[in-house]
């Protein structure tokens, strides 16, 4: 990890446009240059990020999720300064769309679209990705059609593939938003039947799957 100064931090974020912020300061910039960068603070005095920060786990998340073959973001640089309290991530911005606004597009095959993304959770879960930030607007449709995750530090990868369980409770982080539930219950059966073609459950396994997302789905959620 680079320690940096507080000037050093202020050159590093020269002429970069703030694209997201909150009561607490700037969380993400671009630097229009083709880079992000990301600021992560602690958010309790007493938490698991004084031991490992938000930071190191989303560099980590990044390293696993490429051996795994799993598109995500590429990490140029780690940083700590200590004037602001921040870590800092610098890494190489993705091109492409997310896939709420994909698939809110009336236009396209929407169908086709759910069906891929049910392959795609399906195989995250098939390798072990338990990944509670997989709603909509944290995956990202690539110029190349390929999906890539993004914002992935609240993340575990297992090492074996997910217990039916925690496929169950991921999809109520998958659906966290009332926006995503409603754009999924118009597609529930492309979404599933990819999904299920996808993943080796059994069909005890597979009904108890498809009434855990019928649940979800039919929970009031957040906007």
């Amino acid at each position: 990890m680079e320690k940096i100064s507080y000037e050093q931090y202020l050159q590093l974020i020269d002429g970069a446009q703030v694209i997201e912020k909150d009561g607490a300061g700037i969380k993400v910039l671009d630097t229009q240059q083709g880079e992000i960068i990301k600021l992560f603070r602690r958010k309790r005095f007493f938490s698991t990020a004084v031991l490992k920060p938000y930071a190191v786990r989303f560099v980590n998340n990044a390293q696993q999720l490429d051996t795994l073959g799993i598109p995500t973001v590429k990490i140029n640089r780690l940083l700590w300064c200590h004037s602001i309290k921040r870590h800092l991530i610098v890494y190489q911005r993705l091109d492409g769309l997310l896939l709420r606004d994909v698939l809110s597009d009336s236009t396209l095959n929407s169908d086709a679209l759910f069906r891929q993304f049910g392959s795609f959770i399906a195989k995250l879960h098939n390798k072990g990705v338990y990944f509670r930030s997989a709603h909509l607007k944290n995956i990202l449709v690539c110029p190349n059609g390929d999906f890539a995750l993004i914002d992935i530090s609240d993340m575990q990868i297992k090492k074996k593939a997910l217990k039916l369980t925690l496929r169950i409770r991921n999809f109520q982080h998958i659906l966290r938003y009332q926006a995503d539930k409603d754009l999924l219950k118009k597609h529930t059966e492309a979404f599933l039947s990819a999904y299920l073609e996808a993943s080796p459950l059994n069909k005890t396994d597979a009904a108890a799957l498809n009434r855990g997302l019928q649940s979800n789905l039919s929970n009031t959620s957040a906007t």
